[in-house]
C-alpha cells in the first residue's frame, strides 16, 4: 500500500516537537506498518482538487477520533475537531495556516458533506484491511478460527426511494469481536447474493463459518468448503423446507445428548443440550458430514415462565474434527454478532437513532463504530461504553486506541 501523500511534513512536525516517519518507494516501513492514515489516504476523494482545503483522509482519520470519543452526530465530531489541541490536530493531518501558525481542523458542514459522497466500499475496504493487519500482527493469540456473518438495518434510515434503507452485511470473528469485513447490500439484491463478494475480502482457510438460515443453501456451502477450504456451521429452519423435514424425521429421540450446559444469571436459568448425528446419506447438501438438534430450555426467575427451543442444524466438520461441545459453541458463537457488534451500535452509538441520514454517511458511520468497537476489544476492552467515556476525557487517548502516537 502507498504512503501518504500528504503525510505530516517534518516542518510542521517540528513546530509541536513531534518526530516524524518516513516512508520508501511504495513500501510502508516498519513502524507505520499498522497505521491507519497510510489505509485512509488511498481512499478515493471526489471532489476536484482545486480549492481543497482538507485532505480526505484527514477528515476520515478526525470522525474516527470523534466516534472513539462517543461522538454520534455530525455536531458532536465538529465540536471535538474545534476542541482538540494542536499536537492531536497535527498528527491528525490537518492542515497548517502559516498566516495564523496554527493548525486548522475541518468545521462541521465540511465533515457532513464529505462523509455524504465519499465512496463507502473504499472506507470499509480500508478500514477491515487495517483490522485485519492488527489480527495477523496478533499471531496465535489473535488467530481466527470462527466467523459469524449476519445482516442489520439501519432503521432511521428507512423511507424515500429505497423503503428498507440502508442494509449491512458484517463478518465477525466469534473469538474477538473484530469485524473483518462489511458491504452494503444493494436495494434489488439480498444478503444471499451479497455473501461470497463480502467473504472474498477474508483468508477463510481453515476457519469455521457460522450463519442464521437465511445463509443455509447449496451454493454457500460449495463455495466455503471447495472454493475457500473454510467448513461451515448452519442452521436449518422450514425456509429449507426438505432439508428441514428430512432432519427433523431423524431418531433424535433415540439419541443421547452429548453435551450440557447450565447459565444462571441476568434473571433466567438456561438450559442447553446438543445432539449429534451422522449426515443421513440422502441429503444431498454439499459437504455435509454431521446434523445436529440443539435445544434450549430457559426458565425466568422473577416469574418462573419458561421458554423451550429447538434448532436443527448441518455441518461440514467431521466428528473428528469437531464433537458435541465444539458444534454447541459454534452455534452459540454465531450469536456475538448481535451482542457484540449490533447490540452495541445500537445502546452505545444509538444507531437506529441517529439522525444521520443523508448521502453514504449513514454506512461510513456504521463502518466507523465497527472500527471503533473492533479496535477496542483488539486493546483488551470488554466494556465499550466505559471505554468510550474513558476517551472522551483526553483528546490523545483515541489516538493511542487507533495506534496514530507519531
Amino acid at each position: 500500500m502507498p504512503a501518504v501523500s500528504s503525510s505530516l511534513t517534518d516542518s510542521g512536525l517540528a513546530r509541536l516537537g513531534l518526530a516524524s516517519t518516513t516512508t520508501s518507494g511504495s513500501g510502508l516501513c516498519p513502524e507505520r506498518v499498522f497505521d491507519l492514515r497510510d489505509h485512509f489516504a488511498v481512499v478515493p476523494d471526489p471532489r476536484d482538487r482545486r480549492g481543497v482545503r482538507h485532505t480526505l483522509w484527514s477528515i476520515l482519520l478526525i470522525t474516527a477520533a470523534a466516534v472513539c470519543a462517543g461522538a454520534q452526530s455530525f455536531t458532536a465530531i465538529g465540536e471535538w475537531a474545534a476542541d482538540a489541541p494542536q499536537r492531536v490536530l497535527a498528527l491528525l493531518g490537518t492542515r497548517y495556516d502559516r498566516r495564523r501558525e496554527r493548525y486548522v481542523a475541518p468545521d462541521e458542514r465540511t465533515l457532513r458533506r464529505m462523509l455524504q459522497t465519499v465512496d463507502g466500499d473504499a472506507v470499509d475496504a480500508a478500514i477491515c484491511a487495517w483490522l485485519q493487519e492488527r489480527h495477523l500482527a496478533g499471531g496465535t493469540d489473535l488467530e481466527v478460527t470462527a466467523i459469524a456473518v449476519d445482516g442489520k438495518a439501519l432503521r432511521g434510515t428507512r423511507g424515500g426511494a429505497d423503503a428498507r434503507g440502508v442494509h449491512l452485511l458484517s463478518a465477525l470473528t466469534h473469538q474477538h469481536g473484530t469485524v473483518l469485513a462489511q458491504a452494503q447490500v444493494g436495494a434489488k439484491t439480498s444478503e444471499v447474493s451479497g455473501f461470497a463478494p463480502l467473504l472474498d475480502r477474508v483468508d477463510l482457510t481453515g476457519t469455521v463459518v457460522t450463519a442464521d438460515a437465511l445463509h443455509t443453501t447449496a451454493g454457500h456451502a460449495h463455495y466455503l468448503t471447495a472454493e475457500r477450504h473454510a467448513d461451515y456451521v448452519f442452521v436449518v429452519k422450514r425456509n429449507r423446507h426438505h432439508l428441514h423435514a428430512r432432519l427433523a424425521t431423524l431418531p433424535w429421540a433415540d439419541t443421547e445428548p452429548g453435551h450440557h450446559t447450565l447459565d444462571t444469571g441476568h434473571g433466567r436459568r438456561e438450559r442447553r443440550a446438543i445432539q449429534l448425528l451422522p449426515a443421513p446419506e440422502d441429503v444431498t447438501f454439499p459437504h455435509a458430514a454431521q446434523v445436529f438438534l440443539l435445544e434450549r430450555h430457559v426458565t425466568y426467575t422473577a416469574t418462573g415462565n419458561t421458554h423451550h427451543e429447538t434448532v436443527l442444524g448441518i455441518t461440514s466438520l467431521t466428528n473428528d474434527q469437531a464433537g458435541p461441545d465444539r458444534i454447541a459453541d459454534l452455534a452459540r458463537g454465531h450469536w456475538c454478532i448481535e451482542n457484540q457488534l449490533h447490540w452495541v451500535r445500537d445502546v452505545t452509538y444509538r444507531e437506529d437513532t441517529s439522525q444521520v441520514r443523508t448521502g453514504n454517511a449513514p454506512r461510513i458511520m456504521a463502518g466507523l463504530r465497527n472500527l471503533i468497537i473492533s479496535t477496542l476489544r483488539l486493546n483488551g476492552h470488554t466494556n465499550i461504553a466505559a471505554a468510550l467515556r474513558h476517551n472522551a476525557r483526553d483528546f490523545t487517548r483515541p489516538l493511542t486506541q487507533l495506534g496514530i502516537t507519531h
